[in-house]
């Protein structure tokens, strides 16, 4: 490292450090002008000194310049490879005031993994989900109510516009020296969650050696799907004037392209499809769902409307089915950037000033492709259970209510199923997401008993995500009638000019089976001979859909003003820490789909043309069966929607025709070969839509659209105490008061519309309701020897909501009832409730206890068990609601599942973790130079039972997790392969809205590595390896042989140099 001393820079301390910090984070602020407000780097660390770890500002920035570099020198010799990373975490460890685990970087911009997320599982306790094979979400002890804090206090990223945790995906890792899980809380933690709290740390000035500091890295990422390299790179500059003031840049930048993949059922719902005659004769059932086409002889008419459909002799027997089967190809590329840039000056008489920019951008592309094998009538039984298992279990209805079907429940693992339609989909939602923070912070220590901070905080966050689809057909389209019905012969369309076959060569619905067999890794699909060689020929898919739904624009503002302060009672070992602390935070979200006119001047009864979001060959212009409404056609019929529909891809527009692809295997399921359009055409959805359809505009959603402000009025007061004697004992024992008001405006859902158009905004809904927790937290220390400690803590806690979960309305999802013949109607088929501001926030009491032994300065083993008692909590799950109205306003008392928040109370959550950190530096040769990390948790949870009888877990939570990390460092190289487990964990409540029907995830092993070699004592090359096992995530309900669907990520390599001077 190269050291450059300005002793006498004559530039004055505390002008450099406020100027450089402003001026960087306006930098960040201009290159961010498409969102709103200014953002802030969020806390400095001072802000809760109990809490803070050594590497933290409160107990350096009082020192003397000389103090400083001597505390920050040891620092950074610890930062040096794996060995002193690990010794670093335990040093972390053993000193904080609380029960906590700490990771650190091995080097700056080097955390041990890709991600934080990926980072943080390795810490017992913390299990993860993955976004495109990358870590996006933290669970601690079972739970996802984690509280994330950025140097000790709150902040905002895009991902969190809506949600409490942050989305790790966009925060570049490399801007952090390491993060802190903190498992007990303090009363002075004012940002705490129910099972835990993440620090994430950023370095700053006074974090480095004196002079200056240059550091950086390039490298590229490979997938073992995706045929490129990825370019990242990130880097450092810093100085430092011995303590007396410094500034810091570092950025990081990637444009990564991830490959996933899903295959499976219908992963919106399904129901069960009994072989009795009420069941079998519905619309929807095992005869009702072939409509006009032949029943085919494996199913077995027992006379009176009872069927046998498994060979068994009886119509006693139900089975689960779902909409489609469906094979999805995702590419998430995420071209991100961030910058951290902070500042610090001493100012005398014990002031220092802190200052902090947070700047985060990221652009991502979900580009998907994929088929659905569909029913013709929404979710129509056109099967038959060719391989499947009784459960010994019984069930009553469709939705497992009150219908008294008493039928035997079975799994079903190879179907045989008739189609309705085969249709390819191509999608791409393209997301932009920018955030601010800015922290500003005053320190006083001048020695003496009293300290204290007053600090103050800013930020915003803006999100926008559009979205755009196309959909071919392969079928005849003969089960979209035109009105009137003999307007034409079946399949033949109302078109002005001339009327159109939909598609010539097409196959008739309910009459071409296919076999999907489930119990592989992937769905093996058997297609007939004529049908794979019909799909062959690119000119046998016809256009169905062409649409832009589901976008949405999201902002956040958050502003924080605190003051602590601390009092230190001479040498009796005696501390008192009080504070107040208030937050405003808010945040809007406006949902919207895209809408065209057509027809103008053309057939349409409005002169300006009928407004229509769905541009598709099976919407009919005739109204929807709403007065009043835009019509379009002529003497013989009404048109259809989709203007360019009912054409191959050789008659389409060059932006389609000219961008079709061939898929072969998709997402590893064989069997399948189809033509689709290439996604990235649509990069810009909107140019695209409007190069199609001119005139494209906004139609808002008014049950997605609302606004949540959340004001948090806190104050604490805490003792801390140390005392000696034969068992040295310290802790800390407070009280933390949070008056909570929430302010919640929603949009009332007016009259319905045609055409997929929303319903209109019957104006707003403004609620509001305050409440107040006092929550006292206990943490105690016993020092029976140097090296053994036993922690014990108590706390009771409240985390806020998601703030959709408080603002979030009832939107509902359409399609065309095809079970009627003739029918044009779109009845509604499910939907999502997704807030109920009248929801409580989540509360607990924890009680720890952790017992741990210090071997060496780099070795440990723990044992910690602890009991949280749920007072109120939320979960995701699915009811039934059979009062909603069709698309034509017209409640038909059909029952449709509405998924959406559910509250909760009165559950606990229990168990023990065990932990160790091992160094052989005593063995000989080379031996010496191996490491070890190992833990495992143990967490059981109860919510209720699931159709066969089990425990269900709290979602998200794994009852058994287990990491295991080998290492090796010596002069010049290093080495670390990691493992990490999860038993099979929750993820859906009462699935597609059956009682008792649990959405699990089965359990997984993921395998990663990194090597790296010093070419010279400041560079050195590196690679890293994740999943590289391959590994899968299936999701199966209640019974692991009742697949519902496979996640695949794919294997990824990375190869780099690091540069550190």
């Amino acid at each position: 490292m190269t050291r450059f001393n300005y002793r006498n820079f004559p530039m004055k301390p505390l002008v450099v450090a406020v100027a450089a910090s402003l001026s960087l984070g306006c930098s960040a602020a201009v290159w961010a002008a498409p969102a709103n407000g200014v953002a802030a780097s969020t806390p400095a660390q001072q802000s809760t000194p109990d809490q803070s770890t050594p590497d933290q500002s409160s107990d350096t920035t009082a020192k003397s310049g000389d103090e400083r570099r001597a505390t920050r020198l040891q620092a950074v010799v610890v930062s040096a490879g794996i060995r002193a990373s690990e010794q670093r975490s335990v040093e972390l460890k053993r000193n904080a005031t609380s029960i906590q685990d700490s990771i650190s970087a091995v080097d700056i911009g080097k955390l041990p993994d890709v991600t934080i997320a990926d980072s943080l599982q390795r810490i017992t306790g913390v299990q993860i989900n993955r976004s495109g094979g990358e870590g996006s979400s933290v669970n601690v002890r079972g739970l996802p109510q984690v509280g994330t804090t950025l140097n000790g206090e709150s902040f905002l990223t895009a991902g969190s516009i809506v949600s409490v945790q942050p989305n790790f995906t966009d925060i570049p890792s490399q801007l952090f020296s390491g993060a802190d899980v903190i498992k007990s809380p303090t009363a002075s933690l004012l940002s705490s969650g129910i099972t835990g709290t993440i620090n994430l740390r950023t370095r700053r000035p006074w974090d480095l050696e004196s002079g200056w500091t240059f550091a950086g890295a390039a490298d590229g990422s490979h997938g073992s799907k995706v045929d490129k390299w990825n370019p990242e790179a990130n880097g450092l500059i810093g100085f430092n004037d011995e303590g007396k003031w410094g500034v810091l840049v570092s950025a990081a930048y990637s444009d990564d392209t991830l490959e996933n993949s899903t295959d499976g059922m219908d992963q919106y719902g399904g129901k069960f499809y009994g072989e009795n005659a009420a069941s079998a004769t519905d619309g929807s059932g095992f005869l009702g769902g072939f409509n006009t086409a032949p029943i085919p002889s494996a199913i077995h008419q027992l006379g009176g409307g009872n069927v046998d459909v498994n060979g068994n002799g009886n119509a006693g027997d139900a089975f689960y089915g779902s909409q489609n089967f469906t094979a999805i190809d995702r590419q998430l590329e995420r071209k991100r950037l961030g910058i951290n840039a902070s500042a610090q000056a001493d100012l005398g008489a014990g002031f220092t000033l802190t200052s902090d920019a947070f700047f985060t951008r990221q652009k991502q592309f979900n580009r998907q492709t994929g088929y659905q094998l569909n029913s013709a009538s929404w979710m129509g039984g056109t099967f038959v259970p060719v391989v499947s298992r009784d459960t010994g279990k019984t069930i009553q209805g469709a939705y497992n209510g009150d219908e008294g079907w008493n039928q035997q429940l079975y799994t079903t693992q190879v179907y045989q199923k008739w189609l309705g339609d085969l249709e390819t989909y191509s999608e791409n939602d393209v997301t932009n997401t920018i955030s601010r923070n800015f922290n500003l912070q005053l320190d006083y220590d001048n020695g003496g008993n009293f300290t204290g901070s007053v600090r103050g905080i800013t930020a915003s966050a803006h999100e926008t995500l559009m979205q755009s689809y196309v959909q071919f057909a392969d079928a005849d389209g003969t089960a979209w009638p035109n009105d009137p019905v003999d307007a034409a012969p079946p399949g033949t369309f109302i078109y002005p000019g001339s009327n159109r076959v939909f598609n010539p060569n097409g196959f008739a619905p309910n009459v071409v089976p296919v076999t999907v067999d489930m119990r592989g890794d992937h769905l093996a699909i058997t297609l007939p001979q004529a049908l794979q060689t019909y799909l062959s020929d690119p000119n046998n898919y016809a256009l169905k859909t062409v649409s832009s739904e589901g976008n949405h624009e999201r902002e956040s503002n958050m502003n924080i003003m605190r003051a602590d302060g601390h009092y230190r009672f001479n040498d009796s070992g005696f501390k008192l820490d009080f504070g107040i602390r208030s937050s405003i935070r808010s945040a809007s979200n406006i949902n919207f789909n895209m809408v065209a006119p057509v027809y103008a001047g053309n057939g349409a009864s409005d002169p300006n043309g009928c407004l229509v979001r769905w541009k598709a060959a099976d919407v009919v212009l005739n109204g929807g069966g709403i007065d009043g409404a835009c019509t379009a056609g002529n003497a013989q019929g009404f048109y259809r929607a989709g203007v360019i529909s009912a054409q191959n891809p050789s008659q389409l527009p060059g932006i389609i025709g000219n961008n079709m692809r061939h898929d072969n295997g998709l997402a590893g399921v064989s069997g399948v070969s189809i033509y689709n359009l290439d996604p990235k055409a649509m990069d810009n959805p909107l140019a695209f839509q409007e190069a199609l359809y001119p005139g494209e505009q906004r139609n808002v959603d008014p049950g997605g659209t609302w606004a949540v402000r959340l004001k948090e009025r806190t104050a604490y007061l805490q003792a801390g105490f140390d005392s000696d004697g034969e068992v040295p004992i310290s802790g800390n024992l407070g009280l933390r008061m949070v008056r909570t008001t929430l302010d919640v405006t929603q949009h009332a859902v007016g009259d319905a519309a045609p055409y997929g158009l929303l319903a209109a905004d019957n104006g707003t809904i403004r609620s509001s309701r305050t409440y107040t927790d006092y929550l006292p937290a206990l943490n105690l220390a016993f020092d029976f020897t140097p090296e053994l400690k036993l922690r014990l803590a108590y706390s009771k806690n409240m985390m806020p909501l998601n703030l959709d979960q408080w603002g979030g309305g009832l939107t509902l999802n359409y399609g065309i009832d095809t079970s009627t013949p003739g029918s044009t109607l779109f009845r509604v088929l499910g939907g999502n409730s997704s807030g109920n501001p009248n929801l409580d926030p989540w509360r607990s009491s924890n009680y720890d206890a952790s017992l741990e032994y210090y071997m060496s300065p780099s070795t440990m083993v723990s044992v910690a068990a602890f009991y949280i008692d749920v007072d109120s909590f939320i979960n995701n799950g699915s009811v039934q609601n059979c009062a909603l109205p069709d698309q034509d306003g017209t409640v038909r008392n059909h029952c449709v599942s509405i998924n959406g928040p559910v509250q909760g109370g009165g559950n606990w959550l229990h168990g023990f973790e065990f932990g160790l950190k091992q160094d052989f530096k005593f063995l000989p040769g080379i031996w010496s130079n191996f490491g070890v990390g190992a833990n495992f948790t143990f967490s059981p949870s109860n919510t209720g039972t699931d159709l066969a009888g089990n425990e269900i877990p709290f979602q998200d939570n794994s009852k058994k997790q287990a990491n295991l990390v080998v290492w090796y460092q010596d002069d010049r190289f290093e080495a670390r392969v990691a493992g990490n487990y999860r038993s099979k964990r929750a993820v859906s409540q009462n699935f597609g809205g059956i009682q008792g029907m649990e959405e699990y995830q089965a359990p997984t092993f993921y395998v990663d590595a990194s090597v790296s070699y010093k070419v010279t004592p400041n560079v050195e090359v590196y690679a890293q390896g994740s999943n590289l096992t391959n590994e899968h995530e299936r999701y199966y309900l209640v019974w692991p042989d009742q697949v519902a669907n496979t996640t695949q990520f794919e294997r990824r390599v990375m190869l780099g140099v690091r540069a550190h001077f």
